[in-house]
């Protein structure tokens, strides 16, 4: 129930945070830095190496200290590379090597938010859920309040950056990791399994909105990025469910999963059909051509929250080559139709990722 609630919670002040930039920020200026977000995303799950679903699994305070120190590492790298090849990788993003100062921003927004990530499975697999709702709270809340006081692509990252480094930093008080190094070997296999369909699974969200500005521009870039964070409100809903799912262990609890997931998302559905218009328009008129959008990705999240449950009940069985497939299945049909047909718009991304959804359950899963 927190973490669900803590869905909410993060989506309602995410609205309230990309209002406020949209109106008071150009949409050129929304577009990189929602661009930039996205690219510190990617950076911070590439470095996850699965430990976030292992943490859930195996429930080890060694293992939680191990993964803390190792990502913090491997994410400094990872940042480093991601800006060694920014010409080839987001050439929309190479404003960030004008100056020292963006450089080393990126490389510690991109340490900061593994370690949040990891933070949220660790209190997870300590029933916790209620210090990650406060977690999330304090960052959303903190990064809302300073956006009043910021100006340009700058100020808008630094804000986030801040409200997530006090966020985390307080949610510390409420864990005692043991600090030996954990065996990986012990995680090995379905650390390496779950990180790769993790990745996979991440990646379309994660690369979408570097296709977008890269093909259509930073303005659009702006608007397909409110959508999918208004669609995010239903993602984060079988999300949530999933982890509870895992970390009970508890093969009984399916049926219930499945049922909430498609009832709650149902509601979502009818929620965004008759209110999406209006919640676009908060963020200003421009905004609201990305209402067909918004009502393909919510279409999708039906599909893509009983994959998301059927790929738990894979983990819990040990399955992991199998999520990978299902994950390298969406995303190859998600990238190559939102290219393919970028010329159409938005459109091609949203059916995209729906067909990507649906069939992957229709071909590649057992029901």
């Amino acid at each position: 129930m927190y973490l669900i609630l803590n869905s909410f919670v993060m989506a309602l002040f995410g609205f309230v945070f990309w209002s406020l930039a949209a109106r008071t920020f150009s949409s050129s200026e929304v577009g990189l830095a929602t661009a930039v977000i996205s690219a510190v995303s990617l950076v911070a799950n590439i470095s996850l190496l699965g430990f976030n679903v292992s943490i859930l699994k195996f429930k080890d305070k060694s293992l939680n200290y191990t993964a803390l120190m190792l990502c913090s590492v491997v994410s400094f790298f990872v940042a480093c590379s991601f800006l060694l090849g920014i010409h080839l990788f987001s050439p929309g993003l190479d404003f960030i090597l004008s100056s020292s100062v963006y450089v080393l921003g990126f490389i510690a927004f991109s340490i900061l938010s593994v370690l949040y990530l990891i933070m949220n499975s660790i209190l997870i697999s300590e029933e916790k859920g209620r210090i990650v709702l406060l977690k999330d709270s304090i960052f959303s809340i903190f990064k809302v309040f300073l956006i009043l006081f910021v100006s340009g692509v700058a100020g808008l990252l630094l804000s986030w950056f801040v409200g997530m480094a006090i966020g985390f930093f307080l949610s510390l008080a409420f864990i005692s990791p043991d600090r030996k190094w954990f065996d990986l070997k012990k995680v090995f296999h379905f650390s390496f399994y779950n990180y790769t369909s993790t990745m996979l699974a991440l990646l379309p969200g994660l690369i979408l909105p570097l296709v977008v500005v890269h093909y259509l521009g930073s303005s659009s870039a702006a608007y397909f990025y409110i959508a999918w964070m208004i669609a995010t409100l239903l993602l984060a809903i079988p999300s949530s469910i999933a982890q509870n799912l895992l970390s009970s262990g508890s093969t009984k609890k399916l049926q219930k999963a499945y049922i909430s997931t498609v009832l709650l998302l149902s509601l979502g559905v009818i929620g965004i059909f008759l209110f999406g218009k209006i919640v676009l328009s908060f963020f200003g008129a421009e905004y609201v051509q990305a209402l067909t959008l918004l009502y393909i990705f919510s279409l999708a999240s039906l599909p893509y929250g009983l994959r998301i449950i059927y790929q738990t009940k894979l983990n819990m069985k040990g399955r992991v080559k199998k999520n990978c497939v299902m994950n390298v299945f969406v995303l190859l049909i998600t990238l190559f139709g939102s290219i393919t047909f970028i010329d159409f718009g938005f459109a091609a991304i949203g059916i995209s990722w729906l067909l990507a959804n649906v069939l992957s359950l229709v071909m590649v899963g057992e029901w």
